[in-house]
């Protein structure tokens, strides 16, 4: 391999360990790029969740190889909260805004992943310890 493909490869492997570190790294490449924090802000808690979902994904088949695909989890979880935040906005408002939706599933989704994240990373230290 190139020097930099070895790089790119040690960089996206510590990304998929440690999600967070991608949000000062997007951060500052963005404010650098644009020098406008609140764009920078944004995308770097975007990066940050798709890195996020790729760590809950590689984590969920590290702990349980044999079961079901996390992509299956993370699929059904939008879809449901989409159709739960469109039900309460057309309770609510009497109508729908999708973007407004998909919108507000990103965002939570971000603290949803970064939930499942620290507790499959707990997980996975729980059960590889009480394997030694």
């Amino acid at each position: 391999m190139t020097f930099v493909a070895n790089v790119w490869s040690y960089l996206w492997g510590t990304l998929t360990v440690i999600p967070f570190l991608g949000f000062p790294i997007v951060y500052y490449l963005m404010w650098v790029w644009k020098r406008d924090k609140r764009l920078a802000a944004r995308w770097a808690v975007n990066i940050t969740n798709l890195l996020l979902i790729r760590s809950v994904v590689v984590a969920y088949g590290e702990i349980w190889p044999e079961a079901m695909s996390a992509w299956w989890w993370i699929v059904c979880f939008y879809l449901v909260f989409i159709a739960l935040l469109g039900w309460i906005q057309v309770r609510w408002k009497g109508k729908l805004s999708l973007g407004k939706i998909g919108f507000s599933v990103w965002r939570l989704s971000f603290l949803w992943f970064g939930l499942i994240y620290v507790v499959l990373i707990t997980t996975g230290i729980f059960k590889t310890m009480s394997v030694v």
